[in-house]
């Protein structure tokens, strides 16, 4: 008997264990992948943007016909400033004689290069080559190389030395478990950089191939972390033998259901690794198509102001601003996905925010379909960004519209109701009060695959050009930035609920102030921003409004124009910057005893810890009266 109670455990507690580390090591080898991919990217960018600096070097004038040493010199150690990681800057002829190193000669004089087979392959091929890993001169550095290229021949090869420790930033940037090991190699094997250690030999390693240089990249998982899945798996399975004959059948339950939780907790975990990445390419991307925007709409309010009545241009310039602010607006909900969108959260009456909204919201879904606000009595105030609480909220009522639309149907019913959450409902966040503001239809509703991937940017289930896939995953993302989270429950044929809860605060709600008129003073004004276009088109809408602009490039020439020029009354600067941030900008001027005020402009802030929490900020794309506003706010 006892025998045959102890057979059903050791079976279920084998099956267990080997169901546990089959998805474990899968889930470890998912996990590697995605690092090494990361990182991977990460190191083809750097690589990309040293070959692109080499490149437009070898381009220069000062290269033509011959080596204009005085001037190529000069622009050598100005571009060194910019670079602080190269070690040298170095030009040698088709036949690996060094010509001139900057700063100083490498090694102490000059010779041929230390390697004559990337310098030989760029000559051959004509494009720019990475070189490899070498030892020598006291420095483990590689070349990037580009040719310099006159009438199809090559006399001379451009190389930028850059120590291996520079790209060592790269792979600490990749958050990696404990006794994990990150390295890069170049194409010899030699290592670049590392993080992390494997005392033990692996058991497996994820490897990604870094194409604009021929490196790779290796993630290697330890064996002691199989190691522990397999002693959890054992101790079930003794377990399970102990108290085999009195709890067979309690067992057999509990495992079933611990099997099912994993699946689940598995589940979650690769869904929030998906949109984690997601959230940093979506970040990335809105930040550049911000720094692109800001020169379109400043240029199209500078043309408004100077085109006259000619209406035919004029009717052009509001066509143009018009797809520029929906650029813009869609930029915004790249931001609020990526969860790196400028907040200003305040105390909110939902109930009265409702009320305003309800007629833009009657007109948006149509006279066909029921829009119906219910608000319980006595709620509390939520603590979150009003604009951004507005646009979620039009964003779950044209949804359930669209859902309605859907299911073949003209006319439903949509209930947008306010209501203090669950304690379930609010598992899982911080300790405190909570309010749900829920959105209820009566359309086709979702089923298991599409309610997963709901919240995906770019992910839509609407025909043709009528989604563009952002809307609940920008709702999302606010809703995750302001401390609270979403909940979807649909069914196919049942409809589709979207809870947003937010955190209650007992603050009272603030009252607007009014409008004010601009004030028209003008001062002296020093613009920092390394991007020509966004700093030309902003200081163009200063000077055409009567301010005085002197403009910089990067930090030590701001630092310089600022120290030179004590008569400025304000500064405005960009986050990032060659050599060093917006918020060392400032300090430095603090530090230095400078009282000008400052405007920070930035595309997101998310990773500026540096930044004194009481500068201003101005989030990129902005229009022609927003700068002139924050300008005018600042100088009184």
């Amino acid at each position: 008997m006892g025998l045959t109670g102890l057979l059903p455990i050791v079976v279920l507690g084998s099956a267990y264990g080997a169901v546990t580390l089959r998805e474990q090591r899968a889930a470890l080898d998912r996990q590697a992948a995605l690092a090494s991919r990361s990182t991977a990217r990460l190191v083809g960018r750097e690589i990309a943007a040293t070959m692109d600096a080499v490149k437009m070097i070898s381009r220069s004038p000062t290269l033509d016909g011959g080596i204009n040493r005085p001037r190529f010199t000069l622009l050598g150690l100005r571009l060194l400033e910019d670079h602080p990681e190269w070690a040298a800057l170095s030009v040698a002829d088709s036949d690996g004689n060094r010509l001139l190193d900057l700063p100083r000669p490498i090694g102490g004089k000059l010779g041929k290069v230390v390697d004559p087979v990337s310098l030989a392959r760029a000559v051959r091929t004509r494009r720019p080559q990475v070189g490899h890993v070498i030892h020598g001169a006291g420095l483990t550095a590689f070349a990037v190389r580009a040719p310099v290229l006159n009438h199809g021949a090559a006399p001379y090869v451009v190389s930028a030395v850059v120590p291996v420790t520079a790209m060592q930033h790269l792979v600490y940037a990749e958050e990696i478990p404990a006794g994990w090991r990150l390295r890069i190699f170049d194409k010899r094997g030699a290592v670049i950089a590392q993080s992390g250690s494997v005392e033990q030999e692996a058991m497996r390693s994820a490897v990604t191939t870094v194409p604009e240089a021929g490196w790779h990249v290796e993630v290697a998982v330890p064996r002691g972390s199989f190691a522990a899945l397999t002693r959890q798996a054992q101790l079930v399975l003794i377990g399970g033998s102990i108290v085999a004959l009195a709890l067979f059948a309690a067992l057999a339950f509990a495992l079933a259901r611990e099997l099912g939780r994993f699946r689940q907790r598995q589940a979650a975990t690769l869904q929030a690794q998906r949109l984690e990445a997601l959230g940093r390419l979506t970040g990335g991307v809105a930040h550049d198509l911000n720094n692109l925007l800001t020169p379109i709409l400043g240029g199209l309010d500078l043309l408004r102001a100077r085109i006259g009545e000619d209406a035919k241009a004029l009717r052009y310039i509001d066509s143009a601003t018009s797809s520029a602010e929906r650029a813009r607006t869609l930029v915004a909900r790249l931001l609020a996905y990526a969860k790196r969108q400028t907040l200003t959260p305040e105390a909110i009456d939902v109930g009265a925010l409702l009320a305003d909204l309800y007629e833009l919201l009657q007109r948006s879904v149509g006279p066909t379909i029921a829009c119906t606000i219910r608000t319980a009595p006595d709620l509390p105030a939520v603590r979150a960004d009003r604009n951004q609480l507005e646009l979620a909220v039009l964003n779950l009522v044209i949804n359930a519209r669209d859902a309605i639309k859907t299911d073949g149907r003209t006319a439903g019913t949509i209930i947008v109701e306010t209501r203090l959450p669950r304690r379930d409902e609010a598992r899982g966040l911080a300790r405190g009060d909570y309010l749900a503001l829920a959105v209820h239809d009566d359309g086709c509703g979702m089923d298991a695959a599409t309610l997963r991937r709901a919240m995906e940017p770019f992910f839509t289930t609407k025909a043709g050009d009528r989604g563009t896939g952002l809307g609940l995953s920008m709702v999302h993302g606010f809703a995750e930035q302001s401390a609270g989270r979403l909940v979807l429950e649909s069914a196919p044929g049942q409809g589709t609920s979207a809870m947003l809860i937010l955190p209650a605060t007992d603050a009272p709600a603030p009252v607007l102030d009014t409008l004010r008129d601009r004030p028209t003073r003008t001062a002296e004004i020093l613009l920092v921003d390394d991007d020509p276009t966004v700093r030309e088109a902003a200081a163009e809408v200063l000077r055409a409004h009567g301010h005085l602009v002197a403009e910089a490039e990067s930090l030590s020439q701001g630092m310089a124009a600022l120290t030179g020029a004590p008569e400025t009354a304000l500064v405005i600067t960009d986050y990032m910057m060659p050599g060093g941030t917006g918020g060392e900008f400032i300090t430095r001027a603090r530090n230095a005893g400078l009282p000008q005020p400052f405007l920070l402009l930035t595309g997101y802030t998310d990773a500026a810890e540096d930044l004194p929490g009481d500068v201003p900020q101005l989030r990129k794309p902005f229009r022609e009266r927003e700068l002139l506003d924050a300008v005018d706010a600042l100088l009184g």
